[in-house]
């Protein structure tokens, strides 16, 4: 599983310092190209000629500038104003101040950017009638010129500023995506989890509730004759060998799923034809139970597609299931219907009391309960885009109803 990139402070020092090292190197090596071409090429400064006087004022703006250009991450506007104001008058510092305008276009503030910027460019037109009075270029040309220019450093902020956005924006969409990736591979280990334990229910719980009923009887009737102690071993025996059975079946299901295999399993999923099977079985262990079905069905049980058949099956086998255990004895009536709006029905009840005197009456199954089964069944309808409902009604009988979808 991929993990996100830490990128811890110690980590991240070297490279700040390193942009930061670089940038102050380039702006000082600006400035003193300024400083040098200023002060080498005019003979006289300023209204008295004080040249002295002109350079020392140069060099203490740009130590000035200097202090303040660290700042500006912290007080982006004082700081920019300040240097903005001091940029015309300081030729050594002209650097420092081009990558702070620079700087402060980064944050794509249109009122911050103009307001500086005009700053930036009269402190350079004031500085320019004072300390040269004597330039022969008009004042309209220098405007020109520090319109451009500072056009040009404000875009190439821009670009920055947009550029760094554009990294956090896709580094935050990246870290979602991550994060949606994790919460769908935990949805479908939950999803795979359940359904595993809704199959193993569905194959487990009938066979060892036949065994648990036997193993019962045998425990607690001390009356019975060889032969149906022989007839009732035979059951758990039989029922212990196709719980095995079915067990590899599903864990072979599951196994071939999930690594994309095409081999095929060695035993069919149960489907409506093997209903009759299954009614056997519970009336071999003493359940007497009552099937109704429609002509299309009784005709041809192979009708229904496989996966609808194969719930059908596993809704009955369940019912019957909590029938046997909740209510030994109990008749179960087993009803399946087909609806002209495309369903088929299926619906199972039973007295909530065990029937009087019958052999298994008073005594609950061994096996203990597992609190799955109508869960599991609900689950089962939902997926199959149907619907299941359970619960006694006023007649103090347990329904259990189903449909699930079917176009005949």
């Amino acid at each position: 599983m991929s993990t996100e990139p830490a990128t811890t402070p110690a980590a991240a020092l070297p490279r700040r310092l390193w942009g930061g090292a670089w940038r102050l190197v380039l702006a000082l090596s600006v400035g003193m190209t300024a400083f040098a071409l200023a002060h080498g090429v005019e003979p006289e400064l300023g209204a008295g000629g004080s040249t002295g006087g002109w350079i020392a004022l140069d060099m203490l703006f740009g130590v000035f500038l200097l202090v303040l250009y660290p700042l500006r991450h912290r007080f982006p506007m004082p700081v920019s104003l300040a240097i903005g104001a001091m940029s015309g008058f300081s030729a050594l510092g002209a650097g420092l101040a081009m990558m702070a305008v620079i700087s402060l276009a980064t944050r794509r503030r249109v009122g911050e950017i103009g307001v500086v910027s005009a700053v930036f460019v009269a402190s350079a037109l004031t500085a320019e009638q004072i300390v040269f009075p004597g330039s022969q270029d008009p004042w309209w040309l220098m405007l020109v010129i520090m319109m451009v220019g500072t056009g040009v450093l404000i875009l190439i902020g821009l670009y920055l500023g947009g550029r760094r956005q554009l990294l956090v924006t896709l580094r935050e969409q990246a870290a979602g995506s991550l994060r949606e990736q994790r919460a769908q591979l935990d949805a479908a280990r939950a999803n795979e989890r359940t359904r595993i334990a809704r199959e193993m229910h569905d194959v487990l719980a009938h066979r060892l509730s036949l065994v648990a009923l036997h193993a019962g009887a045998l425990e607690y009737r001390s009356d019975l004759g060889p032969g149906r102690t022989r007839d009732a071993a035979g059951v758990i025996r039989e029922n212990a060998h196709l719980a095995l059975g079915e067990l590899r079946e599903v864990l072979g299901l599951l196994r071939t799923e999930s690594i994309g295999s095409a081999v095929e399993v060695s035993l069919p999923q149960p489907s409506l034809a093997d209903l009759g099977r299954l009614l056997d079985e519970n009336r071999g262990a003493g359940t007497v139970v009552g099937l109704s079905l429609p002509v299309e069905l009784e005709a041809d049980p192979v009708l229904l597609p496989e996966a609808t058949g194969r719930h059908l099956y596993r809704i009955i086998q369940e019912a019957l299931t909590n029938a046997r255990r909740h209510a030994p004895g109990a008749p179960v009536s087993v009803t399946l219907g087909v609806r002209p709006v495309g369903r088929v029905t299926v619906r199972v009840e039973n007295p909530l009391v065990s029937a009087a005197g019958s052999e298994v009456a008073g005594r609950r199954s061994m096996a203990p309960p597992s609190g799955l089964g109508l869960e599991g069944l609900a689950e089962r309808a939902e997926l199959a885009g149907g619907k299941l409902e359970a619960g006694p009604d006023a007649d103090d009988r347990f329904v259990l109803e189903a449909w699930l979808p079917w176009k005949n």
